[in-house]
């Protein structure tokens, strides 16, 4: 079943709940996106200026780590933050079970969080980025979720399309 449709865990408050579930959303898609996916496929770019699934996995992964670290963490370094966020669009070629193995220490972690997070720290504001924008908890999180939602939908369109090159196509009629 998917996680948006599971019960709510009685432990965790409903703000908290529903980002719990959207993360976990988020993981289920990409990896059933990943699942029978060719290692080939992972590292293929379909045109020039397009990103791999790999390459947008690994963005998908060191932008929620940051997201997290700007959520949940008194102090960091945001110039080692954005040196990090450079790298993480050079295709790695990593293999698919690392990566879907560091996906679910990622989110795991985050969800792990949240689940400890006093449901009134939601509401506290966090310096984000380099200009230490102060920014709700939540509103974070909340994006957190967005922007993992918005990589997994292109990870799963670069999927089909690879499938689809792979394919024969038909013969017109």
């Amino acid at each position: 079943m998917e996680p948006w449709l599971r019960p709510d865990e009685e432990a965790a408050a409903m703000r908290q709940a529903d980002l719990i579930k959207g993360i976990e959303q988020a993981l289920y898609l990409l990896e059933a996106a990943l699942r029978d996916l060719p290692e080939e496929a992972l590292w293929w770019e379909p045109a020039p200026t397009v990103a791999s699934i790999g390459a947008r996995t690994q963005h998908l992964l060191g932008a929620s780590r940051r997201l997290g670290t700007y959520a949940f963490d008194a102090e960091y370094d945001p110039e080692a933050l954005a040196q990090m966020a450079e790298q993480e669009w050079i295709p790695s070629h990593r293999a698919k079970a690392d990566l879907l193995e560091e996906a679910r220490a990622v989110f795991g972690e985050i969800v792990a969080r949240i689940r400890t997070v006093d449901e009134g720290a939601l509401d506290e504001r966090r310096p984000v980025g380099r200009r230490r924008v102060p920014v709700r908890r939540s509103v974070i999180l909340h994006h957190l979720v967005e922007h993992a939602a918005h990589h997994v939908g292109q990870i799963l369109l670069l999927a089909r399309l690879w499938s689809a090159r792979t394919r024969p196509v038909a013969e017109s009629a």
